[in-house]
């Protein structure tokens, strides 16, 4: 009998990986470094929504950072769960390089300009990569609507969760709307 190494294979001799049998649609072959792996989703995403123009919901006088638990609903939940108060959790098992971003309406509750801050945060703790920092600064009246949006980054593992935050020196925030949408791609 010929002995044929497994790297010499050609064509039709080539056979699908290890498990592709009960892989489900759209999953890829995830090696671990230690001659296995497992099958996973290319991406895992979250989303949710909030929208109340009319009335919103008052954060009264968040001075220190405050976590923006609005009432919202989920809108894509693939391997993320949603807590109905603005907390995205990764439920998965790889460890994952995310992106994500949240946006909102505003008002201030005094007439005068006021500055609120908005920061997205990781774990209960502010996004900081390297020298990019998940924070940004508007400033708001009673009588218009303001919008910020920020982008952020961070490597996810099981359990991990995102949420924003926001605070300002006096008066009240009134949100109005609110999105939030994290990716998570396979590292």
């Amino acid at each position: 009998m010929v002995t044929v190494t497994h790297a010499s294979l050609t064509g039709s001799e080539c056979h699908e990986p290890k498990g592709a049998t009960t892989a489900s649609a759209n999953q890829v072959y995830h090696a671990d470094g230690l001659g296995s792996g497992a099958w996973y989703s290319t991406m895992a995403h979250g989303s949710w929504r909030y929208n109340d123009i009319g009335t919103g919901t008052t954060f009264t006088t968040p001075s220190s950072y405050t976590v923006c638990n609005v009432a919202g609903t989920a809108s894509t939940l693939h391997e993320f769960t949603f807590n109905n108060a603005g907390r995205l959790t990764y439920t998965g098992t790889p460890n994952r390089s995310a992106i994500g971003v949240f946006d909102l309406s505003f008002k201030h509750s005094t007439g005068a300009g006021q500055d609120v801050y908005f920061a997205g945060y990781k774990n209960g703790s502010i996004i900081q990569t390297g020298s990019f920092n998940a924070e940004i600064v508007d400033t708001a009246d009673s009588g218009n609507y303001n919008h910020v949006s920020a982008n952020f980054s961070a490597d996810i593992s099981t359990n991990d969760y995102f949420e924003f935050y926001l605070k300002t020196a006096s008066g009240n925030v009134i949100v109005h709307s609110a999105y939030m949408n994290v990716m998570g791609m396979t590292q």
